[in-house]
């Protein structure tokens, strides 16, 4: 399927070489079967396609986990290049699922989630609020928390009395 969008027979090699190699034929599918322009659907399949260079050689053969898809994001050094990349590499997660490792937060990495899901309750039941109402009321204590827990370079601020 990558003969619709590209043509080259070295570009045709590069796109089907890497982590992603092998997806890449599925991947153009997906793109002509939702019905991308085929613009855009190249400019998708050429960030696939140097993503799965870089993670290449972090990951072989092996399922790609998070921490390379953060590095290879890190590598960009503005939004829109990043953002671009991002939702192509979202397209490809859907296509290749099992081509990469969904990591799941738990709960050992998120201390204060035990507190906020009960004062979510209580937002709930005796306030009445409403699941949007209670997310933003969620999200300001949730920033609260994280300002007052203390970090090794921001010490605790003393009260009047210490």
């Amino acid at each position: 399927m990558l003969d619709f969008y590209f043509s080259y027979r070295g570009v045709l090699k590069r796109l089907r070489s890497g982590a992603l190699g092998g997806e890449m034929d599925r991947i153009a599918k997906h793109f002509f079967t939702l019905g991308y322009k085929r613009a855009s659907a190249k400019i998708y399949l050429s960030h696939i396609a140097r993503f799965s260079q870089f993670a290449g050689p972090r990951s072989g053969p092996m399922p790609i986990h998070q921490d390379v898809i953060d590095s290879y994001l890190c590598t960009f050094t503005t939004d829109t290049p990043r953002i671009g990349a991002g939702s192509a590499l979202g397209h490809a997660r859907r296509v290749a699922p099992e081509r990469f490792i969904v990591s799941v937060p738990s709960v050992a990495d998120d201390p204060v989630a035990p507190l906020l899901a009960s004062f979510s309750d209580y937002l709930r039941k005796v306030r009445g609020l409403g699941p949007k109402t209670r997310e933003g009321v969620l999200l300001g204590g949730r920033r609260f928390l994280d300002w007052f827990r203390p970090s090794p370079s921001r010490p605790r601020h003393r009260g009047v009395d210490g």
